[in-house]
């Protein structure tokens, strides 16, 4: 709350006044990432298309989003992130509300041919999800690859381990 407050150029009393809780921020930074990526994955998830293709897209849209996030999501603490990404309990999965599309995707490929039978669409989703999102963020912000560059090398990558 003290970086917050700090951040937002008002006192940590200021913040609190206001509402502002730990709680509160995660929830409210949690629905406000996972309405972004829902914006941009939808076309993808409910266009034409093979899902093979539309999970492509998607990735591309993911990444996209990825970009214009880079330095919120580089800010955040390990268990801030944990907070908002992450199911509850012992090895959770990251939160559906970011990876049901790709999950959605997945079913459709298995049921179109144009992707492999995964056992456990969840889980490989989350996979999938963390995969692409963190390499990408790194390569970016690490590497310094151009954003075309990063986002082709770890989509490609990622869609030829789910060929069939």
């Amino acid at each position: 709350m003290d970086e917050i407050a700090r951040e937002a150029g008002v006192s940590r009393v200021t913040l609190y006044r206001r509402g502002a809780t730990r709680a509160r921020i995660v929830q409210a930074l949690r629905e406000q990432l996972a309405q972004e990526e829902r914006d941009a994955l939808w076309p993808a998830v409910a266009g034409g298309g093979t899902a093979h293709e539309r999970l492509e897209a998607a990735l591309h849209a993911y990444c996209a989003v990825s970009e214009r996030n880079l330095e919120l999501i580089a800010i955040l603490s390990d268990d801030l992130r944990d907070a908002v990404y992450h199911e509850e309990g012992d090895e959770p999965l990251t939160r559906r509300e970011f990876t049901d599309p790709l999950r959605r995707l997945l079913l459709d490929g298995a049921t179109d041919g144009s992707l492999r039978t995964v056992a456990d669409p969840g889980e490989t989703a989350t996979v999938l999800y963390n995969m692409v999102g963190w390499t990408y963020q790194h390569l970016r912000r690490g590497h310094r690859w151009s954003p075309e560059r990063a986002s082709g090398a770890v989509i490609g990558l990622a869609i030829s381990g789910l060929e069939p």
